[in-house]
């Protein structure tokens, strides 16, 4: 069955319950970016692949709602599909709620999987239709009647892991904010979440090692919803030790029917589902509370962060050995996919390396314009000994999770290509070297990494920087790097990515990406100072740089920074390697 055929069979399904329009959300019951196949729904009805993006089906209408990371990526999956794309944060661009209530007919019926859209989400979009006077018809499933042949949910078994803190001090945490609030119990859906709170990880959602779950923390009692037969019985023990009730994933309904009705339930509204919502309110009184293990999550103790040191120390091995193979083997007519495929091979040869931590970004010329481009076999691009190839990558490594871009030269390069080159690793050093006060979000960082293009009149579409987990999801917060503004502050223990870029339309892009870690710098009287420390450990193609931009500071942090790469690689790679890494890394 084609798009057209699937669109077709929806707005039957939608003519038999008397809908006008039906929402297909980007997203599954635990609000992920990353989404295990059952849950990909939106991607099964559009083709378009983007972790971002709601897709709206109306009678004789179609719209998905992405951000600029994926323009140039929806048009071309979008293309002859009879589905609009619309522009997130454009000017005069309206998203999918508030485009529905100038488009809605008065009093017209809208239906949506609500086990599939968050509290908040569904609060914004029922404030849109009540415009109109029309209807949310609620938990209705009409993808699931005509996708027959949908995947299974995913039965990966689940294992513990070493953070550096036990789990029931974590939960002890928890119920001190339920003391707090004075409620019963905290819900928990997201499952980096989960998995940070009891200390598990698995594999059941690709790149993401987390396990589909939920968690309640009462006051006397902890649950977890999991498939049983994902749980050992070792870890079932473990887990009992630390006082977790484990329960069935189906039964988290039921265990919520089965509340005393005069409890208190704090719940996350930007994360927890609106059918879970609907159901305990309907039964408990609520406290809308910003989840606790969110920012608890952020800040990595010291077990973690010496986790972190390491795996970027076997990060840039694999990725040393990765351009080293990459050198010798240019002119061997290699396409895109092959070259992903042998840095994941370079990562595997780690005894500690679980998995990517997302799909290789393996774009070369102007491919590398699209900052989240997926390469396919048979539709990529070969490499040629000229112009820039771009890898952005990372690794789930048993102690630490990595994410790493970075952009070389193939061949000759145009003034053009070497100018964004440069301007574009001027912002990323200007980012490394900041130095603030306490109480500084990340938009007041974010213009340090962009000054550089501004001066000259570029900039880029995307955030500057997100927060990694710990051996977790690559993407966390509550931090980001980015112009709008968050209110959570830059603390130390923080691990944030620094990647700014220039992407050029049927050009090139770049990207510069290193893992920065807030560290304190010093206290005085005008209160504390917080910096970074930069984690990754890999070179830049300085050969690709024009030095007349550059200042003396700024080449003086590239030296500094390329003796300290050599040092802690060249223990890890043979005699030819070493040779040609002490190449890469000479003082300019």
């Amino acid at each position: 069955m084609d798009i057209t055929s699937r669109l077709l069979a929806l707005r039957e399904a939608m003519e038999r319950e008397g809908l006008d329009a039906y929402i297909v959300s980007g997203t599954d019951p635990h609000n992920s970016e990353y989404l295990p196949e059952a849950w990909k729904q939106r991607e099964w009805m559009s083709g378009f692949t983007g972790s971002f993006g709601t897709l709206v089906v109306l009678k004789d209408q179609a719209g998905l709602w992405t951000d600029s990371r994926y323009f140039i990526q929806a048009e071309k999956q979008l293309k002859n599909s009879g589905i609009q794309l619309h522009k997130l944060r454009m000017p005069g661009s309206l998203d999918y709620p508030e485009w529905l209530s100038s488009t809605l007919p008065q009093k017209g019926r809208v239906g949506l999987d609500c086990f599939c859209i968050s509290v908040v989400e569904m609060k914004r979009l029922k404030k849109n239709i009540d415009i109109k006077e029309g209807k949310i018809v609620e938990n209705i499933d009409l993808v699931g009647d005509i996708w027959l042949n949908r995947p299974e949910l995913p039965n990966s078994p689940l294992f513990r892991i070493e953070t550096g803190v036990d789990a029931k001090t974590k939960i002890a945490m928890v119920r001190h904010v339920l003391q707090k609030e004075k409620s019963d119990y905290f819900v928990f859906s997201a499952l980096d979440e989960i998995a940070w709170l009891y200390n598990i990880r698995c594999n059941d959602i690709l790149y993401n090692p987390v396990a589909i779950s939920y968690a309640i923390v009462g006051m006397k009692d902890t649950h977890l919803f999991v498939k049983f037969d994902k749980v050992s019985k070792e870890i079932a023990e473990e887990l009992k030790q630390d006082g977790v009730q484990i329960h069935d994933y189906c039964r988290i309904s039921n265990f919520l029917n089965e509340l005393p009705k005069e409890a208190s339930c704090c719940i996350d509204v930007s994360t927890l589902n609106y059918a879970l919502y609907h159901q305990i309110t309907s039964r408990c009184s609520v406290k809308e509370v910003a989840s606790p293990l969110v920012l608890s999550k952020a800040i990595k103790n010291k077990t973690e962060i010496e986790g972190f040191r390491a795996a970027c120390v076997k990060d840039g091995v694999a990725m040393t050995k990765f351009f080293y193979w990459l050198e010798r083997n240019i002119c061997n007519h290699l396409t895109e996919t092959e070259v992903s495929e042998q840095l994941t091979a370079m990562r595997a040869c780690c005894s500690e390396y679980i998995s990517d931590s997302f799909h290789n970004i393996s774009a070369y010329g102007a491919n590398a314009a699209l900052p989240h481009y997926s390469a396919l076999p048979g539709q990529d691009s070969r490499l040629e000994a000229r112009g820039l190839y771009l890898v952005d990558s990372g690794g789930q490594y048993i102690h630490g999770t990595t994410d790493i871009t970075r952009t070389v030269s193939l061949g000759e390069l145009t003034r053009q290509e070497k100018e964004d080159y440069t301007i574009v690793l001027k912002g990323m050093i200007a980012l490394s070297c900041a130095v603030f006060p306490e109480g500084t979000r990340g938009c007041n960082l974010d213009a340090l990494a962009r000054q550089p293009m501004w001066q000259t009149l570029r900039n880029f579409g995307h955030g500057t920087g997100h927060g990694i987990g710990f051996f977790l999801n690559v993407h966390e917060g509550p931090q980001s790097i980015r112009q709008d503004l968050k209110e959570q502050a830059i603390l130390p223990g923080m691990v944030t990515s620094n990647e700014p870029g220039i992407y050029r339309e049927n050009s090139h892009g770049i990207r510069h990406e290193n893992m920065i870690l807030c560290v304190p710098v010093g206290e005085n009287e005008f209160g504390k100072w917080y910096g970074f420390e930069t984690l990754t450990l890999c070179y830049f193609d300085t050969s690709a740089l024009l030095l007349e931009l550059l200042t003396e500071e700024e080449k003086k942090w590239i030296n500094d920074y390329h003796k300290t790469v050599y040092q802690k690689l060249a223990p890890f790679l043979n005699q030819e390697e070493v040779c040609w890494l002490a190449k890469k890394t000479k003082e300019i």
